[in-house]
């Protein structure tokens, strides 16, 4: 197993598509026993430029990814997309299928999608698979959100640049504005900016902003349209400008910091979780008691005591 591992490795350093997608499924499938995988590929001393893509649905984020990814391309840079999407509580599967609306990229994207909890905007697999795509040398790797809303804004946690994508005359795009989206943007893109009312959303998103700075930088108002591969041009030059900027104010670093306090957090709860389920199974000493509480004879008090002590003993297995 151990020999089919490293040939696998090897085949995904030099981005054979097929090895990365395995290396991803390993992820998928188990991501604790994924970690000893990971650590079998070196770190690269020049890490990616991570860049996340959020905003509410219908906006154009995939073909705005799609334009972004083909424009880095050009410049013989490797890129790396993955799509996070609400998993359908009937199938588990891929609600959106972005990969259905990024098949017309360059050879040198690769494009992942991934699914996750409605209330789970980035979970451990996610954050792990950009890990996986640093330590392979992608130059570029870009994430795309489920959605918008407070629960989204753990991008900024896990990306070196956040881009917010709006459209005009959507009533979501307002209470996006109310709900914080404002305060973690470093680009702000107004896409389909052919359709009425874009002055409009303009104006609105340079009042929220309202002169704001992030560690210094000053958030870029850009209008594109997605379908226009010369319309997204200033938008990648914006992103590379931010990454230059993150790269001279030192900023870069403490950004890697808090993708890895965040990878770490991840971890911890999926451990709790794994011991939780493991625990709470109707064989368990635990689940007579959760019986007991439930008939009226135990008392809740008792019930999480016994939790606690449970959960202890399987995490220190």
């Amino acid at each position: 197993m151990s020999e089919g591992i490293d040939a696998l490795i090897n085949k995904a350093l030099s981005w054979d598509k097929v090895s990365v997608s395995k290396l991803i499924t390993l992820i998928e499938t188990d991501p604790l026993e994924s970690l000893k995988v990971l650590s079998r590929i070196p770190q690269r001393p020049k890490g990616s430029h991570v860049i996340g893509f959020t905003g509410s649905a219908g906006v154009g984020k995939s073909t705005l990814i799609n334009a972004v990814a083909t424009l880095l391309a050009r410049d013989n840079r490797s890129v790396a997309v993955m799509a996070v999407d609400p998993k359908s509580p009937i199938t588990g599967g891929a609600v959106m299928g972005d990969r259905i609306r990024m098949k017309d990229v360059p050879r040198n994207v690769y494009v992942r999608s991934m699914t996750t909890r409605e209330e789970e905007s980035l979970p451990l697999k996610a954050v792990l698979t950009v890990e996986l795509f640093e330590r392979l040398g992608y130059d570029n790797i870009i994430i795309e959100t489920p959605g918008a809303g407070q629960f989204s804004t753990r991008v900024m946690k896990a990306v070196d640049t956040v881009v917010v994508v709006l459209m005009p005359g959507a009533g979501d795009e307002i209470q996006a504005i109310k709900a914080g989206m404002m305060e973690i943007g470093d680009i702000y893109v107004i896409n389909k900016s052919d359709l009425p009312g874009v002055n409009l959303t303009y104006s609105q998103v340079l009042f929220a902003l309202n002169s704001t700075t992030r560690d210094g930088w000053i958030p870029r108002i850009l209008l594109t349209n997605a379908l226009s591969l010369a319309s997204v041009e200033p938008l990648v030059k914006a992103i590379k400008e931010h990454r230059e900027y993150l790269e001279s104010s030192k900023l870069l670093t403490i950004k890697r910091s808090v993708r890895k306090s965040l990878e770490l957090q991840l971890i911890v709860n999926e451990e709790v979780d794994k011991a939780a389920r493991t625990i709470s199974r109707p064989e368990s000493d635990l689940y007579k008691v959760y019986e007991e509480f439930l008939s009226g004879v135990g008392s809740i008090e008792h019930l999480r005591e016994r939790i606690r002590k449970e959960l202890l003993n399987e995490l220190i297995k």
